[in-house]
């Protein structure tokens, strides 16, 4: 195994400071810093964006800086931050118009009724002090006043050993904080208003925090970053190999996501004005690799068949064990996981939906890197997970960006081109809803054929005038404009290119294979679906119609397909205030039969038909 020698990474402004592994990009240093620095080209070196300035020992500017930057500006220290390695100890200063905007990230997440069964209660206790007539021990007498109120108190010892100070500091007037009848904190005065928990959905791209009260079932605060993992590897199997190939890659992943809820879990302390010594009860859903990562898990056997998990239930630490900055005695709990690619996120996504609660025949999609779906039919719940790469979040196409302000998010083609932007802004890249609706109405105008070739300007004559002045070949590729440089703010044109329709063919080929194949082990086909539910950003954000067009979900009613929301973070949110939904979560992801799609000569030979996209316009199955 390689020691990753960690090089010391200075942000200003702020003096923000990191230590990452030398020879890492700028632009992912500052992703673990939680610096946002602009990156509308998705890191691909080609809009400049996000240039910085740089005092310290970097890599030489290639090519793309030398023409994205100049000589001038390279001589005053600016370089670009995703072309840039760190070397050694750097200073990177990052200039007002490089600071990035807010994405697009999904934080709703409605959570059905429940019962207020967290397991967490607070009590205000007015003891009497020992004395030599009475020289019960401070325990026991906390436990003998609980004992009275049925609560059969256990001794949990890094209470126990400030037990005496608190008790006399506090003039025996304390609030006992019990979990399931274990005292997890004893403090001062009567605290019992305050009586808090986090939930997390703890994706591979974003981490999303929602802030409850445990006493009333509210939502107080809710708050999203962008996962610094990112900084080593985009996708979990370049994470797994990052932490199985240097001898403290696990210790780096592991630190990197504690950090990302440790900082949202400030954010929402500061947004309700909380005291996080006052959140007793955590509750995290993910998939396999991301809460293996949190909880210091080896990942080894993630990485190689047959991809088998070191756990699948669900474990409760105390946060101090992890670093959480909550209460010391919070009791963290990560949710079941179902097998080694599909986590406790789906399950979180099943739990928020009742999920076998009528008797239809349902499918979930959470769209992502890696897709996770499950199919409920006659009872029986199938499961499995599909890489589906970056495409989705705008990463990896020429023009894609994540879905912040002034990325393109609708498109409509009729004798011109119309678009929409996140935020109102000028266009300056394109994100995952755009990409799907753009490619959709290319297909319907007849620019795109089913095999996904772009027509040529020659071949675009008899398109309206908007149409084909849009379509342009440079440099030996087809491009078709989506806004031409005088419309863009990112003082180039929005154009889709052959191989970024491409990357959208293998993606949303790998998701509707997957689908096919749980409908064909459930014994269904398409006209058995009574529902189908997108779950996450993408899933809320994309148009149905769309989504069919290009064959991502089979092409049912668009009425019975419905966008769930941040399913995963309710599913979080109800196992965090309710014990029995928690037992609810464990039976779910029991039950789950899970389809290992690498070993499947089904999806196979769906994913090389699903490659393809529909011919003509999509039909919908008639009831």
């Amino acid at each position: 195994m390689r020691r990753s020698k960690l090089v010391k990474v200075t942000f200003e402004p702020g003096g923000t400071e990191v230590m990452v592994p030398a020879g890492i990009l700028i632009s992912k240093a500052a992703a673990v810093a939680g610096v946002g620095i602009e990156s509308p080209c998705g890191g691909m070196g080609t809009c400049g964006k996000c240039r910085v300035i740089v005092n310290g020992d970097v890599s030489a500017p290639d090519s793309s800086e030398i023409r994205l930057l100049g000589e001038e500006a390279l001589a005053s220290g600016y370089r670009v931050a995703c072309r840039t390695h760190a070397n050694g100890e750097t200073v990177v200063t990052v200039p007002d118009a490089s600071r990035s905007r807010v994405q697009k990230i999904l934080s709703s997440a409605a959570v059905r009724d429940c019962k207020l069964l967290s397991g967490v209660t607070k009590t205000y206790c007015e003891l009497s002090a020992p004395s030599l007539e009475d020289e019960t021990a401070e325990f026991e007498r906390i436990a003998a006043f609980l004992s009275a109120r049925d609560v059969n108190l256990r001794a949990d010892l890094p209470v126990v050993r400030k037990i005496s100070s608190i008790l006399r500091r506090a003039n025996y007037r304390v609030t006992a904080v019990t979990y399931e009848d274990e005292l997890i904190a004893l403090e001062e005065g009567d605290t019992t208003h305050e009586c808090l928990g986090i939930a997390y959905d703890l994706g591979s791209t974003t981490v999303v925090g929602y802030l409850m009260d445990l006493t009333t079932g509210k939502e107080l605060a809710v708050a999203a970053a962008m996962n610094p993992q990112m900084a080593y590897g985009d996708d979990l199997v370049s994470r797994i190999s990052f932490a199985t190939s240097h001898d403290d890659g696990l210790a780096i992943l592991q630190n990197a996501a504690v950090g990302a809820l440790n900082r949202i879990a400030s954010q929402l302390a500061s947004a309700s004005g909380v005291d996080l010594n006052h959140v007793y009860r955590v509750t995290v859903v993910g998939n396999t690799c991301m809460t293996h990562l949190l909880l210091g898990i080896d990942v080894a056997s993630l990485g190689q068949s047959p991809y088998v998990p070191a756990i699948c239930a669900e474990m409760t630490v105390d946060a101090r064990s992890l670093g959480l900055a909550v209460a010391e005695q919070a009791r963290v709990t990560v949710l079941p996981n179902v097998a080694g690619f599909v986590g406790s996120d789906l399950v979180g996504v099943m739990l928020s939906n009742l999920w076998d609660d009528d008797g239809r025949t349902r499918l979930a999609v959470d769209i992502g890197t890696n897709g996770e779906m499950a199919l409920l039919h006659k009872g029986h719940t199938y499961v499995c997970s599909a890489a589906a790469g970056p495409a989705f979040e705008g990463a990896g196409i020429s023009c894609g960006m994540r879905g912040g302000p002034g990325a393109i998010d609708t498109v409509r083609i009729n004798q011109r081109v119309e678009i929409t932007t996140i935020g109102n802004r000028k266009p300056i890249g394109i994100c995952g809803s755009g990409l799907v609706d753009a490619v959709a109405q290319m297909l319907d105008c007849g620019l795109i054929d089913e095999s996904g070739r772009l027509l040529a300007p020659s071949e675009a004559k008899h398109l309206p005038k908007d149409i084909r002045d849009r379509v342009i070949e440079q440099d030996g590729v087809v491009r078709f404009v989506l806004a031409h440089e005088s419309e863009s703010g990112a003082q180039k044109p929005i154009a889709l290119t052959h191989t970024d329709i491409r990357k959208l063919q293998l993606a949303k080929g790998s998701i509707h294979a997957a689908i096919q194949t749980l409908i064909r082990a459930a014994g269904a086909t398409d006209h058995d679906l009574d529902e189908v539910m997108l779950a996450g950003a993408f899933g809320s954000y994309i148009k149905v119609e769309s989504a069919i067009r290009i064959g991502l979900i089979p092409p049912v009613a668009a009425e019975k397909v419905i966008s769930i929301g941040n399913a995963a973070g309710a599913g979080a949110k109800l196992a965090l205030l309710c014990r029995q939904e928690m037992l609810l979560a464990r039976k779910l992801a029991a039950k789950a039969e899970h389809l290992e799609l690498a070993v499947s000569p089904s999806y196979q030979m769906e994913l090389m038909e699903r490659m393809m996209f529909p011919s003509g316009i999509a039909q919908v199955i008639e009831d």
